[in-house]
């Protein structure tokens, strides 16, 4: 099956309207020519594989606690089911008996993986007509509402608001990372969703956060976007104009895009492959 082409736009890679105005329709389209989609993607990997686990001091007792693998692919998935409805009750009773079975302080949810939560008109894709974006482009933790997070590499703020909306993002933020120390071809972003309405109104564009800094805490369904608390952990490559709309769900169809675009950050939390029950 051919990689499919954009519907958003017919102009070549190198027009003012793809590279200056839509970075991920640019990164499409390089993949479409059979180049990276981006470039500094093997550079970053390059850096990750130097730090892997440096980031496990972002929640407490991330380093020690088990781990559970929580499904939110099947719609026969307890948690899966009552969160794509939002049922609270339900979603809050469901994974309570999951976490008991399998005995483990902190779910994770998959990065990359196709999920059958995302049936709102919110999930429709913008880029393929008729198709929903329904692939993860972050990592989840699923720990309390109130669990503080510390920054583990020191960033400044790009993004602090509010998206109050049910299935949205409730508290989020966007960090820009440098670990080059000035050069931009190092320099990588930081997704950081459902986390509580103070915490992103605690910081503003251009704010200089350090590492070691406790600087934000999960929300409640009720500031979340109605899911279970949890951490969606994203990074991201390029410097979209408008990070307020970077996708967390993407099209399958643009998966090896999507890879470069946004890559794991499994590798900073965690030393070891995470096992599936």
């Amino acid at each position: 099956m051919p990689f499919p082409s954009l519907l958003m736009t017919t102009a070549p890679f190198n027009s003012p309207q793809v590279a200056g105005v839509d970075p991920i329709a640019a990164a499409i389209a390089r993949h479409q020519q059979g180049l990276a989609a981006v470039p500094q993607a093997a550079a970053f990997h390059a850096w990750l594989a130097q730090h892997r686990g440096s980031w496990s001091g972002l929640m407490p007792g991330l380093q020690q606690a088990r781990t559970g693998y929580v499904d939110l692919r099947s719609a026969d998935s307890p948690v899966a089911r009552a969160s794509a409805t939002m049922d609270r009750a339900g979603a809050v009773a469901a994974y309570a008996a999951l976490q008991q079975q399998a005995g483990f302080a902190i779910g994770v949810g998959d990065w990359m993986e196709q999920r059958c939560v995302y049936q709102s008109d919110n999930y429709r894709s913008s880029r393929l007509d008729g198709v929903m974006r329904d692939c993860h482009l972050g990592l989840d933790l699923f720990a309390p509402a109130g669990t503080a997070l510390t920054l583990p590499l020191a960033a400044e703020v790009v993004v602090a608001e509010v998206r109050d909306e049910r299935l949205d993002y409730g508290g989020m933020l966007v960090l820009r990372h440098d670990p080059g120390q000035g050069d931009d071809r190092s320099a990588f972003y930081s997704i950081w969703g459902h986390l509580s309405h103070r915490t992103a109104r605690r910081w503003r564009p251009g704010d200089a956060i350090a590492a070691g800094t406790q600087f934000a805490k999960l929300g409640d369904f009720d500031e979340n976007g109605w899911w279970l608390p949890h951490l969606h952990l994203q990074l991201c490559l390029l410097a979209l104009p408008d990070f307020s709309e970077a996708p967390g769900v993407g099209e399958l169809a643009f998966a090896p895009v999507w890879r470069d675009i946004f890559p794991d950050p499994t590798p900073l939390l965690f030393t070891a492959p995470l096992g599936k029950d």
